[in-house]
């Protein structure tokens, strides 16, 4: 019961401190902080320890998701443009545009992870997300499945969007911590 008590209220915080769509990046790599601690050091404390990352990691957790969202933003624009193309550019240009799909979401879900895991600027969290994305293939998949399967209950049933960000943060974490883990050992060998 203690388990889903913290993480109801890790959901609810940061469901708050996202109300102000700007924060929106600050308050998940916070939440994606505090998750980090539960893997790592076993159960921690909740709010201090969200309010501690949320500062911590404000300015650069905001740099990247405004860099990131722009990048989204302009796949998007070319989806819509591709879309529109005669159909044989629109078979070449579609399947580089899904390649580059495939690998923003991929290096999309490390974003966070990585940047409360290790002390980098941004240019070596977005290139760890990458390397790691694609080195790790098993556990990005995973993550992926984990994330969809999260988002297809919260469309279908709403009201458990109060515990599928937390939920869903602590088994993305627990996945890249394995990835990590990897990384190090045999950077270490």
């Amino acid at each position: 019961m203690e388990v889903f008590t913290n993480l109801l209220i890790l959901d609810l915080i940061w469901l708050v401190s996202c109300l102000p769509v700007i924060t929106i990046y600050p308050a998940t790599t916070a939440m994606f902080g505090v998750t980090r601690d539960w893997v790592r050091k076993g159960d921690t404390g909740i709010l201090g320890v969200f309010v501690a990352r949320f500062r911590e990691n404000f300015k650069q957790s905001f740099g990247i998701g405004l860099l990131w969202t722009l990048i989204g933003l302009g796949l998007g624009l070319d989806l819509y443009l591709v879309v529109q193309m005669a159909p044989l550019p629109k078979t070449v240009f579609g399947s580089l545009l899904a390649i580059m799909l495939l690998l923003y979401t991929f290096t999309s879900l490390y974003l966070f992870p990585v940047m409360v895991h290790y002390d980098a600027g941004w240019q070596t969290v977005l290139k760890n997300s990458f390397l790691l994305s694609i080195s790790q293939l098993g556990i990005t998949i995973r993550c992926l499945l984990i994330l969809a399967i999260a988002v297809a209950i919260s469309y279908v049933v709403p009201l458990t969007l109060i515990l599928t960000g937390s939920v869903t943060a602590y088994l993305i974490y627990h996945y890249c911590n394995r990835a990590f883990e990897r990384v190090e050992a045999a950077a270490n060998k």
